[in-house]
């Protein structure tokens, strides 16, 4: 058929769901890194506080903030920053367990493993991180923190 328009209404359509899938794609890939990880800052935990629809109350501590979180799930979270806003630790209680590798970022695989060799709970204790969790169905509750990057004025026992 020499002579005939394309159809253009069907390639601007296509044009503009490619760019929508693109958009989509991208906006997958960068928003793990704005989690609120430990390791992460004030910016991914307020993040967090919109996806999980969830509501936070800010206390201050010495020389650190604490940010409790209450998702509709009845989970609780909390999030201890330090002075530069680094999430230096986090808790955690209720009747689910959180999404562990969006709550440990980089520290997750650490869990993973230990979850795999051990029978009750999860306990790991390295130089790079401390990790505790456990409980059982409907009543579950942990604690991860960076030894390194503890406040002076905060002891691990403070962590909960």
């Amino acid at each position: 058929m020499v002579g005939q328009p394309e159809n253009t209404c069907w390639t601007k359509r296509t044009s503009a769901l490619r760019w929508q899938l693109v958009a989509a794609l991208l906006s997958l890939l960068l928003a793990p890194s704005s989690w609120a990880k430990l390791g992460g800052d004030l910016a991914s935990v307020q993040s967090d506080q919109q996806a999980w629809a969830a509501t936070a109350i800010q206390t201050p501590l010495a020389s650190a903030t604490l940010i409790t979180q209450s998702l509709p799930s009845g989970l609780t979270v909390r999030q201890y920053l330090d002075a530069t806003g680094l999430v230096f630790a986090v808790g955690w209680e209720g009747p689910v367990l959180p999404d562990f590798a969006r709550l440990l970022g980089n520290h997750y695989p650490a869990y993973d493993n230990a979850l795999r060799t051990q029978r009750r709970g999860v306990l790991v204790q390295n130089a790079n991180v401390v990790l505790e969790s456990g409980g059982m169905m409907r009543a579950f509750s942990g604690r991860a923190y960076l030894p390194a990057k503890l406040p002076h004025s905060l002891t691990a026992q403070d962590i909960h």
